[in-house]
């Protein structure tokens, strides 16, 4: 039997795609990383300088292990693996570089089907292959969209996963039915610019809607959307369907209006303040998330105040932080007045310690107000079960509960 190891970096469209990936390998069996293995995998992901590093640093702990065995073979696929092919093959003796249009034929690669690294801007269409598990998840990811059209002058995203382009309505139910019928209870749909997922006349909304009906799911969480593509009629549609977590996380990346246009984003601290309302009105209770990069080129000492300001004034449940991170070939990357690592990890600690306060008052407003709480267990061990509600707060309950069960709890301080 085919001993796999797979290390997948990044975000959960990369998650979904290692899982699809592993699906074509036909008796094979999956091992920890640190195992012996007849096939290492790495799936990178090039978001900041640190992915490009921790990247590097697999692609050669699998080069060391294939000295001790020259059967080995190494494959490097993902958004790193797309932007800097050539420095990988320097690395070492790597066997294949895969890029992301063709990360799930990967199995077929190695058995000699022909290959020639694509350029991803050539993608014109969605990569679909079927899966059934998700390795050491208890809710499954399920990729729906692909690519990014929007170029913000700090991301490398768009030249690592190319053009938006989505899967068909019938895949996503394939998919979905899958996972359902393996015992998933949860699925995160993901993509990497999901609000701009459309077949023919079908939205996001018609997608939420027909999962729904699908019997066996209990919870249905949508991951990252841009402000700007939550319009108030999505905002309808989707509070109509009771199995949607009341979870949105939105990447603000800054509330200082300058900033913004700098780069690039395509709205206004404006629209996010009134989009927050509308979620906090047609979702009770609703769990906001923002992400915001600090250190922007640029960015002075009062436009990280007036973000700091912009983010106490929104109902948030958590932040989640990020220093900017030069990206080569994007315009931010040949800025002016870059930002000292200092300075940035200093207003990176003021903006933790203020998504810790948000928690903190959030998890209060849900525990004094008694709202039900729903999620599947994660872990189960001395009569105790941990899990993500569908309010995005982690719970550890007193209770024999099993490993993908659907819990429902009050909320408590705790």
């Amino acid at each position: 039997m085919i001993r796999i190891a797979i290390a997948t970096l990044g975000c959960k469209v990369n998650q979904a795609e290692s899982a699809a990936l592993l699906a074509q390998f036909a008796d094979s069996q999956v091992v920890d990383w640190a195992e012996e293995a007849d096939i290492y995998i790495i799936n990178t992901c090039t978001v900041t300088n640190r992915t490009d590093y921790k990247s590097r640093y697999l692609i050669r702990q699998a080069l060391e292990k294939k000295k001790a065995n020259p059967f080995a073979r190494v494959v490097v696929t993902g958004c790193f693996a797309q932007r800097s092919r050539d420095e990988i093959l320097a690395l070492g003796a790597v066997d294949y570089v895969v890029d992301n249009q063709q990360k799930l034929e990967i199995a077929s690669i190695l058995a000699g089907s022909p290959y020639s690294f694509m350029d991803i801007m050539q993608a014109a269409s969605f990569a679909y292959r079927p899966y059934t598990q998700m390795y050491e998840r208890t809710r499954a990811f399920m990729k729906v969209q692909d690519g990014c059209d929007f170029y913000c002058s700090y991301c490398a995203v768009p030249y690592g996963r190319g053009h938006s382009r989505s899967a068909s309505l019938n895949q996503v139910l394939r998919q979905a039915r899958l996972l359902v019928e393996s015992g998933y209870k949860e699925i995160v749909l993901g993509g990497v610019n999901l609000g701009l997922y459309r077949d023919g006349g079908n939205g996001l909304a018609e997608v939420a809607r027909e999962l729904a009906k699908l019997e066996g799911l209990q919870l249905l969480r949508l991951s990252s959307l841009e402000p700007q593509l939550i319009s108030d009629q999505l905002i309808s549609q989707l509070s109509a369907i009771p199995k949607l977590c009341p979870h949105f996380h939105i990447p603000l990346q800054s509330g200082s209006d300058s900033v913004l246009k700098r780069m690039g984003r395509r709205y206004d601290t404006r629209l996010v303040e009134q989009l927050c309302a509308k979620l906090a009105t047609a979702f009770p209770f609703v769990a906001l998330g923002l992400d915001v990069i600090t250190g922007f080129p640029g960015e002075t000492g009062e436009e990280h105040r007036q973000t700091i300001g912009f983010l106490q004034s929104l109902p948030l449940a958590y932040l989640h932080v990020f220093s900017y991170s030069k990206r080569k070939g994007t315009p931010a990357e040949k800025m002016p007045n870059q930002v000292l690592r200092e300075l940035k990890n200093k207003r990176s600690g003021e903006l933790h310690a203020l998504s810790g306060q948000l928690s903190q008052v959030y998890r209060n407003t849900l525990a004094q107000n008694k709202v039900l709480l729903r999620g599947i267990v994660e872990s189960s061990e001395a009569g105790f079960g941990e899990f993500v509600s569908d309010h995005y707060l982690r719970y550890r309950v007193a209770g024999a509960y099993q490993v993908g069960e659907l819990v429902e709890i009050t909320a408590s301080p705790e």
